[in-house]
């Protein structure tokens, strides 16, 4: 996985969020959600935006989502790239593009049709800000979202 191009924060800073963003893409390409409770923050102000629209409020929130998910998608390795983030005092951010693939297997029906099922291969743009509570730094706030492949308005 290509590594963090940071702007602050000490080394040690830099290799934990570091290893909690490469732990979180290696549990939600299995949805692991009892993994996911060392990396998402249990404070009642988390807040995560969801590729399918949806907010979540609290890790509880997206541990359903993904026990739901777990049932009914599978996505594969998530590989990310163009990593980007800063880290100052107690917060940081990490922004990257990642490429996965997508296959609804549910009885379900597929609850966000976004995704083309002619092209289950697709690439998301990913903001995850992390706090550090009790040494430890936490996933306290997402936002994913589809990155588009059509032209850019004025070929800017």
């Amino acid at each position: 996985m290509t590594e963090i191009a940071f702007v602050g924060g000490t080394d040690s800073d830099r290799k934990s969020v570091a290893a909690q963003h490469a732990a979180y893409l290696a549990v939600n390409a299995v949805f692991d959600w009892e993994a996911l409770q060392a990396i998402w923050s249990g404070a009642p102000d988390a807040t995560f935006f969801n590729m399918n629209g949806h907010v979540y409020q609290g890790r509880e929130h997206w541990t359903r989502l993904w026990q739901y998910y777990k049932q009914h998608m599978q996505t594969g390795e998530w590989v990310a790239f163009d990593i980007r983030g800063t880290i100052s005092g107690d917060l940081a951010v990490v922004w990257c593009l990642r490429k996965t693939r997508l296959i609804w297997s549910g009885s379900d029906p597929r609850p966000d049709q976004r995704h083309h099922l002619d092209k289950p291969e697709f690439i998301s743009r990913s903001t995850m800000v992390f706090r550090r509570e009790d040494g430890d730094w936490r996933v306290v706030h997402v936002h994913f979202s589809e990155a588009s492949t059509d032209p850019r308005p004025g070929g800017i």
